[in-house]
């Protein structure tokens, strides 16, 4: 007798015969001959056969009616046949052996929404040689209700009036329809209160759903141990770069003695890296040197790179091409002092700006700041060079950012045919200015606002003159349709001056350019003299109304009017700009590329196609 069929039975024989003569190549003998031994070694065996198939280009529709909304969603999530019906190496044989999991797949997917009873009506066709369709139809019959819930806390934290009103407040009561979502999402809302009230480990004691699928009942068993309240004992910080004393004082919202939770000692780490100091912090909860209840914390600090530079070419409308280097100190010295500096070469505008930062107090929300610039800016019918020295206590408050400072400017420059000037100010000022932004799209906003305000002034015994300077501006972006946004921009500034001739270019308004009056340049609006040039006013009031609508994923299609001037003591001419443009959405910000026109030119001019002005450049709401 040949080896291979030694001791099998004359009918198993026969019967692994048949079955290789009508499944050819399919299966071997051997495997037969388990499948004939073993049912569940037969599914095994034929879905390792039906994955081994090659690509048999086969198509198959999945059709579910009667039930919709979630549980259809579940339904799909859960049937074999859903997942596998795109599938390159779908095969009739494993199509055949999906169909017959497909009803109890369904019973499955619908009991988490307390349907124990569904009436399924299922069919399997086989329209052409590589066309399938399974169809089912689905009653979910009676939802199951909770006839008993039992809701207990145990432990040392049993009694707590925040835990029993959260226990007060679970989403399931007596009478609902059984939810096994939503009891897993308030069985776990339960255990992170009761963690975040210093008890990390709380643990479900007793967590029982028993049903009953002929009466559609069930029964809910919840019990909650809080185990022991523990305390925060001590920050222990590992780190060698800062002085200790300074580095805890970013430490001001979580102190020893305050309740030991996973929020406090996420706390802990968000403090630490908004600092900036450090690349890594890592926290450690010492429990094994655990006493009365307080544990513990180690905190590892890893020191950041000190310096950083940054190089960048770019080109806007309003300067034209134009090279910036940045450069940043981020820790000084062990008391956390920075630096950072910023050179910009442009053909109008170029400046080189360093600044010094001093951290004092709570050094999260105040700060003094020392700054030096040198600029220099030439316009077609102006000249300037100045030094500005500046000395500011920053204060921030919520998304409030308030500057007290002290200014001395030097600046020597040339207006129209004016003679050359040399000027000085000793002035003091303050500064508010405020951002807000919805989150829920960081990089298309469109429900944000932004204001900015500052007062500045000297009298004449310390300056070349005396002035009184105020400036405004505020932008909000107001959601429109679907997929569009508002933009209104407002601007406003005046000032007293005494000797007007005296006052410098820096402090003066003007209008026109990218963010101002679009459709014409840069800073060419404002009152002329004699000759036509524009030297500047006291005061400017310019707005703007922009429509932007989402036409991809980063891109924007703009219409916009904009409109203002500058002048001295009254508002005689209004300008007026209007067009259309795109916008790119960046990572980092907006790329704005607009082509805008002059509507109403001095002296009545008529618009000619040729005054169209192409403005470029890029923005971010800080």
């Amino acid at each position: 007798m040949n080896s291979t069929i030694q001791g099998y039975r004359p009918a198993k024989l026969l019967f692994c015969l048949l079955l290789w003569m009508v499944i050819p190549g399919v299966v071997s003998s051997e495997e037969v001959s388990r499948a004939a031994s073993s049912p569940d070694r037969a599914d095994a065996a034929e879905e390792k056969n039906a994955q081994k198939a090659p690509a048999s280009g086969i198509r198959l529709k999945v059709d579910i009616s009667g039930i919709e909304g979630e549980l259809l969603r579940n339904a799909r999530a859960y049937l074999g046949l859903e997942k596998k019906k795109d599938d390159p190496l779908l095969s009739a044989l494993w199509i055949r052996h999906l169909y017959k999991k497909a009803e109890e797949e369904i019973r499955k997917s619908l009991q988490p929404f307390g349907y124990y009873n569904p009436a399924i009506q299922s069919s399997l066709e086989q329209i052409a040689d590589d066309q399938w369709r399974a169809r089912f139809e689905i009653q979910p019959g009676p939802r199951t209700r909770i006839t008993e819930l039992d809701l207990r806390w145990q432990g040392e934290g049993a009694t707590e009036e925040k835990l029993q009103e959260a226990l007060r407040d679970f989403p399931l009561h007596k009478g609902d329809f059984l939810d096994d979502a939503m009891y897993e999402k308030g069985k776990a809302a339960l255990i992170s209160l009761a963690e975040e009230r210093g008890y990390p480990d709380t643990q479900a004691s007793k967590a029982q759903v028993v049903v009953d699928p002929r009466n559609n009942t069930a029964r809910l068993t919840l019990y909650l141990d809080t185990g022991k309240k523990y305390f925060i004992d001590s920050i222990r910080l590992h780190q060698e770069v800062l002085n200790e004393d300074f580095v805890r004082r970013y430490l001001v919202d979580v102190k020893p003695g305050d309740v030991y939770s996973q929020d406090n000692l996420l706390e802990i780490q968000h403090a630490l890296i908004e600092a900036g100091y450090f690349s890594l912090v890592g926290i450690k909860p010492r429990f094994d040197e655990v006493q009365d209840s307080r544990v513990p914390v180690e905190v590892r600090l890893e020191p950041g790179k000190r310096q950083l530079y940054s190089f960048g070419l770019g080109y806007d409308t309003d300067i034209g091409v134009n090279l910036t280097v940045r450069w940043m100190h981020r820790r000084l010295n062990r008391k956390g002092h920075k630096a950072d500096a910023q050179l910009k070469l442009s053909l109008n505008n170029s400046y080189l700006l360093g600044n010094y930062w001093i951290p004092i107090r709570d050094p999260r929300t105040t700060k003094l700041g020392f700054s030096a610039r040198v600029e220099h800016e030439v316009l077609d019918e102006s000249e300037s060079n100045l030094i500005d020295l500046d000395a500011g206590y920053y204060w921030q408050k919520d998304d409030w950012l308030t500057k007290f400072y002290t200014e001395f400017k030097y600046e020597r420059f040339s207006v129209g045919e004016e003679p050359v000037q040399s000027t000085h100010f000793l002035s003091l000022g303050g500064t508010v200015q405020r951002t807000w932004r919805a989150a829920a799209n960081k990089a298309y906003l469109r429900r944000a606002w932004a204001f900015y305000a500052d007062l500045s002034g000297t009298p004449s015994a310390v300056s070349s003159t005396y002035y009184l300077r105020a400036h405004l501006k505020t932008r909000a972006y107001i959601p429109l349709l679907e997929k569009g946004r508002l933009i209104l921009r407002g601007e406003y500034g005046s000032a007293l001056v005494g000797d007007f001739g005296l006052y410098p270019t820096s402090l003066r308004f003007y209008a026109g350019g990218d963010s101002s009056v679009r459709g014409y340049d840069w800073k060419t609006l404002g009152p002329e003299d004699d000759r036509g040039n524009v030297v500047g006013g006291r005061q400017v009031v310019t707005g703007s109304l922009e429509y932007d609508h989402q036409v991809a994923d980063q891109w924007l299609a703009a219409g916009f009017v904009d409109a203002g001037n500058a002048y001295n003591d009254a508002l005689d001419h209004v300008f007026i700009g209007a067009g259309f443009g795109a916008r790119w959405l960046s990572p980092v910000g907006t790329v704005r590329l607009d082509f805008a026109w002059p509507f109403n030119k001095e002296n009545d001019e008529p618009t000619r196609a040729s005054d169209i002005r192409i403005h470029f450049g890029f923005e971010v709401l800080l």
